[in-house]
C-alpha cells in the first residue's frame, strides 16, 4: 500500500519546475523585461537621456562579471532556500528604491545590487536546478520553465504601463516591486532544494539502469565531462563565451522596444505592447525550442533561433508604424530570450559534460556581462545620435551572422574536447562520449 501510496506522489521536480516558472516570471519577466515601459515615463520627467538611464542595465551586465564566480561556489554550498530569498529581497528593495531617485547614479547603484543579487536568479539558478531535477525530458522542462520569463515579461509589461498611468511611475515600481516579490519568494522560502539527493530522492525520470551505471562511475570516482579549467582554454569555450555574451546584446532592444514604437507614432501604451508580443513570441518559442532540443538536436534548434531573431530585426527595419508587421517582427525576436536562457546550458552541458557543469557555465555568463552590457547603452546611444533605432537594427543582423559563425566552429572543434575520468571500461566509456552527442538531452 505504502508503494502504491509512493507512485501516486507527485515528484518535487514537477514542484520545483513550477517554482522556476515563477521565478522567471517574475524576475527576468517583471525586474528586467518589462523595465523598458518605464524609461520613457522616467526620462520625461527627469529630462534624462535614454542611453543614460539604460546605462543601469549595463552597469548590472557588468556586475554580474563579478558576480559569476561567486554563483558558481555558493550555489552548490549554501543552502537554496536561504540563498535566493536573500537575492530576491535584495533585487525587489533594488527596484522599490528607485521610486525615490531623483540622479541616475542611484539608477546605476540599483544595477549593482541586480548585478550581484540578480546573477544568481534572472540565468543561472532555473538552468541548474532544472538539469538537477530532471533525467528525463530536460530539454522541455528547461524550455517550460524558462518560457515564462516571456509570460512574464508580456503579462507585466502593460500592467506595469497601466499602473505608471493612473499612478505614475513612482507609485509604479512600488508597486511593482511588491508584485514580483509576492509571485517568488513562496517558492524560495518553501520548494528550492539544489538537488534531490538532499531530499533522499532521484531526478524525475530515474532508472534502474542510471542507479547501477553511477554506482559504477561512484566507485570509479568518476563525473564524466571537462574540468572547467582545462574548458576554458579551449576554443569551443572562447567560442561559447562569445556567443554567450552577443546574444544578451538582443535584451537592450527589450528595453528599448517601448521607445522604438513611439519613435514611429504609436501612442506609449501601444508601444508598450510591443514588448508583450516580443514575450509572447518567447513563450511560444521556448516551448518549441525545448522539444527540438530533445528531438533534433541542440546545434540545428540554435539554427533555427537565429533565423527568427534576423526576421524580426529585419522587421523592425521595413514595418515603419505598421503595427501588425511591427507584431510580427516582435514575434520573432522573442526567439532570442530562448538563445541565452535554454540553448546556451544546452550547449555548454552537450560539449562539456556534467563535470564542472555550474562553473562552466558560469564562466560563460560571464561573457553576457563584458559583452551583452553593452547592448542597451549603444542600442539607446544609435538612437540619441540618430533619432532612430534602424542602425542598432542593422548591427544586429551582423551579430546573428557572426554567432552562427561561432557555433558552428564550436561544435566543429568538439572533437578535440577532451572529457577526463572516463570508465576504465571500453564500452562505457564510448557509451557516455557517445551521450554528449545525442541529441536527445
Amino acid at each position: 500500500m505504502s508503494e502504491i501510496t509512493k507512485k501516486k506522489k507527485i515528484h518535487h521536480a514537477w514542484l520545483v519546475l513550477i517554482g522556476c516558472c515563477f521565478l522567471e516570471f517574475g524576475t527576468l519577466g517583471g525586474l528586467l523585461d518589462a523595465a523598458g515601459v518605464f524609461f520613457v515615463p522616467v526620462c520625461e520627467d527627469l529630462g534624462f537621456a535614454r542611453a543614460d538611464l539604460s546605462f543601469y542595465i549595463t552597469v548590472y551586465l557588468l556586475s554580474s562579471v563579478l558576480a559569476m564566480p561567486l554563483v558558481a561556489r555558493w550555489l552548490p554550498k549554501y543552502d537554496t532556500k536561504k540563498l535566493l530569498t536573500g537575492c530576491i529581497l535584495l533585487t525587489c528593495a533594488a527596484m522599490a528604491c528607485m521610486s525615490f531617485y531623483t540622479e541616475l547614479w542611484q539608477w546605476y547603484i540599483s544595477g549593482i545590487v541586480y548585478g550581484f543579487a540578480g546573477s544568481f536568479l534572472f540565468m543561472m539558478s532555473a538552468p541548474i536546478l532544472i538539469n538537477n531535477w530532471f533525467k528525463k525530458r530536460r530539454g522541455l522542462a528547461l524550455g517550460v520553465g524558462m518560457s515564462f520569463s516571456g509570460i512574464g515579461g508580456a503579462v507585466l509589461s502593460p500592467v506595469f504601463a497601466g499602473i505608471i498611468e493612473a499612478v505614475g511611475w513612482r507609485t509604479g515600481y512600488l508597486l511593482a516591486a511588491l508584485i514580483v516579490l509576492v509571485l517568488v519568494l513562496p517558492w524560495t522560502l518553501f520548494v528550492f532544494e539544489y538537488k534531490p539527493e538532499n531530499m533522499g530522492l532521484k531526478p524525475y525520470g530515474w532508472t534502474k539502469e542510471d542507479d547501477l551505471v553511477t554506482a559504477e562511475l561512484q566507485e570509479a570516482h568518476v563525473q564524466p565531462g571537462v574540468p572547467a579549467k582545462v574548458a576554458v582554454r579551449t576554443l569551443p569555450f572562447i567560442c561559447l563565451f562569445m556567443f554567450a555574451g552577443l546574444i544578451p546584446y538582443f535584451g537592450g532592444f527589450n528595453i528599448h522596444l517601448p521607445g522604438h514604437g513611439v519613435a514611429v507614432g504609436l501612442s506609449p501604451v501601444v508601444a508598450a505592447t510591443l514588448i508583450s508580443a516580443v514575450m509572447l513570441g518567447n513563450l511560444v518559442e521556448k516551448l518549441i525550442v525545448g522539444w527540438l532540443n530533445d528531438r533534433v538536436g541542440v546545434e540545428f534548434t540554435v539554427n533555427i533561433q537565429l533565423a527568427m531573431v534576423a526576421l524580426g530585426l529585419i522587421g523592425f527595419l521595413v514595418a515603419g508604424n505598421n503595427l501588425i508587421l511591427l507584431y510580427m517582427a516582435a514575434f520573432f525576436f522573442g526567439a532570442q530570450n530562448s538563445l541565452v536562457s535554454v540553448s546556451t546550458p544546452m550547449i555548454i552541458r552537450q560539449l562539456f559534460g556534467n563535470k564542472d557543469y555550474v562553473k562552466i557555465l558560469a564562466y560563460a555568463r560571464i561573457g553576457m556581462g563584458l559583452i551583452g552590457g553593452l547592448g542597451p547603452l549603444t542600442i539607446g546611444m544609435v538612437y540619441d545620435n540618430f533619432g532612430a533605432f534602424a542602425p542598432a537594427f542593422v548591427i544586429g543582423i551582423g551579430i546573428i551572422i557572426f554567432s552562427f559563425i561561432i557555433v558552428r566552429i564550436a561544435y566543429y572543434r568538439r572533437a578535440t574536447l577532451a572529457w577526463e575520468d572516463l570508465p576504465a571500461d571500453p564500452d562505457k566509456a564510448q557509451e557516455i562520449r557517445f551521450s554528449r552527442t545525442a541529441s536527445s538531452l
